[in-house]
């Protein structure tokens, strides 16, 4: 007699995800003090909600490939060689201690660099640790070849990886690529203006002005943190990644996309400092911190002045570059998801012309 039972997944796979949602629950508590404490980080919060929409946009094929109900090649591949499985039991075998020493410090010393690194690095490790090893054979008892189970581990990338965006990349910028990025976002700027015959100077991050303030120095715009492209390189990364994990197929197009998002993003912000520049050149440095009419946002005795509308220009310069980056990877979609390739009328169901 035939069986026809449905083939149900392994038993350990409902301890097995609980155990992950315990580790990301810490993942989450400790990268929170960076989403919270920086204004311009606050994307962060937006992350637990795309990674479990990943996971359930994609859920299907999940649990297609672990029941063994998706399409099956025929002839059936070899399974993946068992070098493989040692490495991977090794890798968790170093993710665990490194995950809990992470824990340890987040609970014993508070937010860290450290902390941080162990705490995500471990728990992505874990992670796709443990996809691979579910992902050994279906239940139908087949065993899965090495290319399947690369194609199962990729289902979790974006899952995976996203939290290197949202927490030690943030310190990665912070710390190593600040300085860089100040000084060069500050030369692009002044060459840029000089192409136009506005010559200006450059003292270090600060760029002089030609107007001369009341105490004889010259006014100047100070290229700061927020103006470096760091915070809008991290928004923007965490962004393309979201949208090539749910809207492109295949790992050119995800790459492009990803490369995309960091050139708008140092793009565009070049071209909104030399905005603010030029904006300070024509009106003052002062004129940064009032409305596109003037107006100052709170009055002599510290209520808001009604007159103020939208925010600084500051503020307002930085909301638009950030959306026209946003639109400029939205336009990239149809571009990279369009099918280049040429097809014959045999493709087209069309009869040829006599």
């Amino acid at each position: 007699m035939q069986n026809t039972s449905t083939p149900k997944l392994d038993r350990a796979f409902i301890p097995a995800a609980a155990f992950l949602l315990g580790c990301l629950g810490i993942v989450i508590w400790d990268q929170c003090f960076q989403w919270h404490t920086r204004e311009d980080y606050n994307f962060g919060f937006l992350v637990p909600f795309c990674f479990g929409y990943v996971l359930y946009d994609r859920w299907p094929a999940i649990r297609a490939t672990l029941l063994g109900t998706a399409p099956e090649p025929s002839p059936a591949p070899p399974p993946a060689g068992r070098h493989w499985d040692t490495l991977v039991y090794a890798g968790l075998a170093l993710a665990l201690p490194l995950f809990g020493l992470g824990a340890a410090m987040r609970a014993i010393s508070g937010p860290g660099i450290l902390a941080t690194w162990f705490n995500t690095f471990g728990f992505i490790s874990i992670f796709l640790g443990l996809a691979w090893t579910f992902s050994k054979e279906n239940a139908a008892g087949r065993a899965l070849s090495f290319k399947e189970r690369s194609r199962f581990i990729a289902l979790f990338a974006f899952p995976a990886l996203v939290w290197f965006i949202s927490g030690p990349m943030l310190y990665l910028m912070d710390t190593q690529i600040k300085i860089l990025l100040l000084r060069e976002v500050t030369s692009a700027v002044v060459n840029m203006l000089g192409w136009v015959d506005i010559n200006l100077t450059q003292e270090g991050n600060v760029i002089l002005l030609p107007q001369v303030l009341p105490g004889g120095q010259h006014d100047s715009v100070g290229v700061a943190d927020a103006c470096s492209g760091i915070r809008s390189l991290t928004a923007c990364t965490f962004m393309g990644a979201f949208l090539s994990a749910t809207f492109l197929h295949g790992p050119v197009r995800k790459i492009l996309l990803l490369a995309a998002s960091l050139i708008f993003a140092l793009l565009l912000n070049v071209l909104r400092t030399g905005f603010l520049t030029l904006w300070a050149f024509k009106k003052g440095s002062a004129a940064l911190s009032l409305d596109l009419w003037g107006a100052v946002e709170k009055l002599p005795n510290g209520v808001r002045n009604p007159e103020f509308t939208l925010g600084t220009v500051h503020d307002i310069a930085g909301y638009i570059a950030m959306g026209m980056t946003f639109m400029l990877l939205l336009a990239m979609l149809p571009v990279l998801n369009a099918n280049y390739t040429r097809r014959t009328p045999e493709t087209h169901g069309d009869e040829p012309e006599k």
